[in-house]
Protein backbone atom coordinates (compact mmCIF):
# COMPACT_ATOMS: atom_id res chain seq x y z
CA UNK A 1 0.00 0.00 0.00
CA UNK A 2 1.60 3.52 -0.63
CA UNK A 3 1.05 7.39 -0.47
CA UNK A 4 -0.05 7.29 -3.49
CA UNK A 5 -2.86 5.27 -3.49
CA UNK A 6 -4.81 6.16 -0.31
CA UNK A 7 -4.71 9.68 -1.54
CA UNK A 8 -6.12 8.60 -5.46
CA UNK A 9 -8.91 6.40 -2.99
CA UNK A 10 -9.52 9.40 -1.20
CA UNK A 11 -10.17 12.01 -3.83
CA UNK A 12 -10.96 9.94 -6.59
CA UNK A 13 -14.75 10.79 -6.42
CA UNK A 14 -14.43 14.01 -5.90
CA UNK A 15 -12.01 14.48 -8.94
CA UNK A 16 -13.92 12.90 -11.05
CA UNK A 17 -17.46 14.36 -9.95
CA UNK A 18 -18.07 17.24 -12.30
CA UNK A 19 -17.50 14.38 -15.50
CA UNK A 20 -20.13 12.05 -13.22
CA UNK A 21 -22.74 15.62 -13.19
CA UNK A 22 -22.11 16.46 -16.80
CA UNK A 23 -22.28 13.32 -18.75
CA UNK A 24 -20.72 9.92 -16.90
CA UNK A 25 -23.55 9.95 -14.82
CA UNK A 26 -25.97 9.25 -17.83
CA UNK A 27 -23.72 7.40 -19.48
CA UNK A 28 -23.12 4.90 -16.74
CA UNK A 29 -26.95 4.17 -17.00
CA UNK A 30 -27.85 3.95 -20.21
CA UNK A 31 -25.24 0.98 -20.91
CA UNK A 32 -26.18 -0.79 -17.19
CA UNK A 33 -29.91 -0.48 -17.68
CA UNK A 34 -30.25 -3.73 -19.80
CA UNK A 35 -28.04 -5.68 -17.92
CA UNK A 36 -29.21 -8.78 -16.39
CA UNK A 37 -28.29 -12.22 -14.62
CA UNK A 38 -24.99 -12.95 -12.92
CA UNK A 39 -22.84 -10.12 -13.14
CA UNK A 40 -19.25 -9.68 -12.66
CA UNK A 41 -17.83 -6.21 -12.62
CA UNK A 42 -14.06 -5.38 -12.69
CA UNK A 43 -12.18 -2.17 -11.16
CA UNK A 44 -14.88 -1.36 -8.86
CA UNK A 45 -13.15 1.32 -7.37
CA UNK A 46 -15.42 3.29 -4.73
CA UNK A 47 -18.35 1.48 -6.26
CA UNK A 48 -19.65 4.72 -8.72
CA UNK A 49 -21.77 1.83 -10.87
CA UNK A 50 -23.41 0.78 -7.85
CA UNK A 51 -26.75 2.92 -8.19
CA UNK A 52 -26.88 2.10 -11.52
CA UNK A 53 -27.74 -1.32 -11.78
CA UNK A 54 -31.53 -2.07 -12.44
CA UNK A 55 -32.77 -4.30 -9.09
CA UNK A 56 -33.81 -7.29 -11.75
CA UNK A 57 -30.25 -8.65 -11.46
CA UNK A 58 -29.57 -11.47 -10.31
CA UNK A 59 -26.24 -11.02 -8.55
CA UNK A 60 -23.37 -8.63 -8.46
CA UNK A 61 -19.66 -9.52 -7.60
CA UNK A 62 -17.24 -6.73 -7.70
CA UNK A 63 -13.42 -6.92 -7.47
CA UNK A 64 -11.16 -4.14 -6.32
CA UNK A 65 -7.34 -4.67 -5.75
CA UNK A 66 -6.37 -1.81 -4.25
CA UNK A 67 -7.02 -1.89 -0.47
CA UNK A 68 -7.70 1.63 -0.12
CA UNK A 69 -10.35 1.61 -2.71
CA UNK A 70 -11.52 -1.68 -2.00
CA UNK A 71 -12.77 -0.23 1.94
CA UNK A 72 -14.72 2.53 0.21
CA UNK A 73 -16.21 0.11 -2.27
CA UNK A 74 -17.08 -1.99 0.55
CA UNK A 75 -18.79 0.45 2.82
CA UNK A 76 -20.81 1.86 -0.44
CA UNK A 77 -21.88 -2.32 -0.79
CA UNK A 78 -23.35 -1.87 3.16
CA UNK A 79 -25.61 0.56 2.09
CA UNK A 80 -27.04 -1.93 -0.73
CA UNK A 81 -29.94 -4.36 0.08
CA UNK A 82 -27.91 -7.21 1.16
CA UNK A 83 -27.33 -10.91 -0.28
CA UNK A 84 -26.81 -9.82 -4.11
CA UNK A 85 -23.20 -7.89 -4.03
CA UNK A 86 -20.30 -9.18 -2.72
CA UNK A 87 -16.51 -8.00 -2.69
CA UNK A 88 -13.38 -9.76 -3.88
CA UNK A 89 -9.77 -8.22 -3.82
CA UNK A 90 -9.00 -10.08 -7.55
CA UNK A 91 -6.63 -8.17 -9.87
CA UNK A 92 -8.76 -8.13 -13.15
CA UNK A 93 -5.34 -10.00 -14.73
CA UNK A 94 -6.32 -12.71 -12.15
CA UNK A 95 -10.13 -13.61 -11.55
CA UNK A 96 -10.34 -16.55 -9.58
CA UNK A 97 -13.60 -17.69 -10.43
CA UNK A 98 -14.44 -21.17 -12.88
CA UNK A 99 -15.19 -21.25 -15.61
CA UNK A 100 -18.35 -19.32 -17.40
CA UNK A 101 -19.10 -17.84 -14.09
CA UNK A 102 -21.09 -15.09 -15.56
CA UNK A 103 -23.40 -13.79 -17.80
CA UNK A 104 -21.95 -10.16 -17.80
CA UNK A 105 -18.82 -8.35 -17.25
CA UNK A 106 -18.91 -4.35 -16.30
CA UNK A 107 -15.55 -2.49 -17.22
CA UNK A 108 -15.79 1.11 -16.77
CA UNK A 109 -12.81 2.98 -16.98
CA UNK A 110 -10.20 0.17 -15.81
CA UNK A 111 -8.68 -1.31 -19.06
CA UNK A 112 -6.96 2.09 -19.28
CA UNK A 113 -5.01 1.14 -16.06
CA UNK A 114 -4.71 -2.33 -15.66
CA UNK A 115 -0.95 -3.81 -16.41
CA UNK A 116 -1.97 -5.49 -19.26
CA UNK A 117 -5.27 -5.69 -21.08
CA UNK A 118 -4.91 -8.40 -23.59
CA UNK A 119 -4.41 -10.49 -19.83
CA UNK A 120 -7.96 -8.89 -18.37
CA UNK A 121 -9.65 -10.02 -21.95
CA UNK A 122 -8.64 -12.99 -21.72
CA UNK A 123 -9.56 -13.56 -18.03
CA UNK A 124 -12.59 -11.55 -18.73
CA UNK A 125 -13.69 -14.21 -21.76
CA UNK A 126 -12.82 -17.18 -20.05
CA UNK A 127 -15.19 -16.27 -17.04
CA UNK A 128 -18.01 -15.46 -19.45
CA UNK A 129 -20.80 -17.90 -20.20
CA UNK A 130 -21.44 -19.07 -23.97
CA UNK A 131 -23.18 -15.84 -25.64
CA UNK A 132 -22.00 -13.68 -22.50
CA UNK A 133 -21.61 -9.68 -22.69
CA UNK A 134 -18.84 -7.29 -22.61
CA UNK A 135 -20.17 -3.88 -21.09
CA UNK A 136 -17.44 -1.06 -21.28
CA UNK A 137 -16.82 2.54 -20.71
CA UNK A 138 -13.83 3.21 -21.49
CA UNK A 139 -11.53 6.32 -22.62
CA UNK A 140 -9.24 5.87 -25.24
CA UNK A 141 -6.74 6.55 -27.98
CA UNK A 142 -7.54 9.96 -30.08
CA UNK A 143 -7.64 9.51 -33.51
CA UNK A 144 -4.11 10.47 -35.63
CA UNK A 145 -6.85 12.91 -37.53
CA UNK A 146 -6.95 14.94 -34.21
CA UNK A 147 -4.32 17.40 -32.76
CA UNK A 148 -5.46 15.68 -29.35
CA UNK A 149 -3.00 12.35 -30.04
CA UNK A 150 -0.15 14.79 -29.31
CA UNK A 151 -0.98 15.65 -26.56
CA UNK A 152 -2.17 12.42 -25.28
CA UNK A 153 1.58 11.15 -26.26
CA UNK A 154 3.06 13.68 -24.08
CA UNK A 155 1.80 13.79 -21.05
CA UNK A 156 2.02 9.93 -21.33
CA UNK A 157 4.52 9.11 -18.84
CA UNK A 158 3.07 11.83 -16.44
CA UNK A 159 0.01 10.57 -16.28
CA UNK A 160 0.68 6.66 -16.01
CA UNK A 161 3.13 7.97 -12.79
CA UNK A 162 0.31 10.48 -10.90
CA UNK A 163 -2.83 8.86 -12.01
CA UNK A 164 -2.84 5.27 -10.72
CA UNK A 165 -1.36 3.43 -14.13
CA UNK A 166 -3.60 5.35 -16.30
CA UNK A 167 -3.11 5.45 -19.80
CA UNK A 168 -4.21 7.77 -22.63
CA UNK A 169 -2.96 5.82 -25.35
CA UNK A 170 -4.65 2.58 -25.51
CA UNK A 171 -6.82 1.71 -28.74
CA UNK A 172 -9.25 -0.36 -26.39
CA UNK A 173 -12.05 -0.54 -28.85
CA UNK A 174 -8.86 -2.66 -31.32
CA UNK A 175 -7.77 -4.44 -28.01
CA UNK A 176 -11.16 -6.19 -27.41
CA UNK A 177 -11.79 -7.02 -30.73
CA UNK A 178 -8.29 -8.49 -31.61
CA UNK A 179 -9.26 -10.76 -28.15
CA UNK A 180 -12.33 -12.33 -29.69
CA UNK A 181 -15.15 -9.87 -28.93
CA UNK A 182 -17.23 -8.68 -31.96
CA UNK A 183 -19.53 -5.43 -30.59
CA UNK A 184 -23.40 -5.34 -30.74
CA UNK A 185 -23.58 -1.73 -29.92
CA UNK A 186 -20.89 1.12 -29.71
CA UNK A 187 -21.25 4.62 -29.24
CA UNK A 188 -17.64 6.76 -29.88
CA UNK A 189 -17.99 9.54 -27.56
CA UNK A 190 -16.61 13.26 -25.77
CA UNK A 191 -16.79 13.16 -22.30
CA UNK A 192 -17.00 16.64 -20.86
CA UNK A 193 -16.34 18.29 -17.20
CA UNK A 194 -12.64 16.54 -17.34
CA UNK A 195 -9.58 16.95 -18.76
CA UNK A 196 -9.25 16.83 -22.73
CA UNK A 197 -6.55 13.84 -22.99
CA UNK A 198 -9.13 11.49 -21.49
CA UNK A 199 -12.42 13.04 -23.45
CA UNK A 200 -12.42 10.46 -26.89
CA UNK A 201 -14.25 7.75 -25.02
CA UNK A 202 -16.12 4.74 -26.40
CA UNK A 203 -19.45 3.21 -24.48
CA UNK A 204 -20.97 -0.10 -25.96
CA UNK A 205 -21.29 -3.74 -25.38
CA UNK A 206 -19.32 -6.43 -26.73
CA UNK A 207 -20.44 -10.09 -27.54
CA UNK A 208 -18.25 -13.58 -27.48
Amino acid sequence: MSIRSFFMAKYYDSSIKKMEEQCLGDWRRELLSPISGDILEIGSGTGVNLFHYPKSIGSLTLTEPEPHMRKLLQNNVNNQPEGKIRVEAFSAEALKFPDQSFDAVVSTLVLCSVNSPEKTLEEIKRVLKPQGKLFVLEHVLATEKTPLIKWQKLLQPFWKCMCGNCHLTRNTEKSILEAGFSFDSIDRVYSSGGPAVISTMIKGVALL
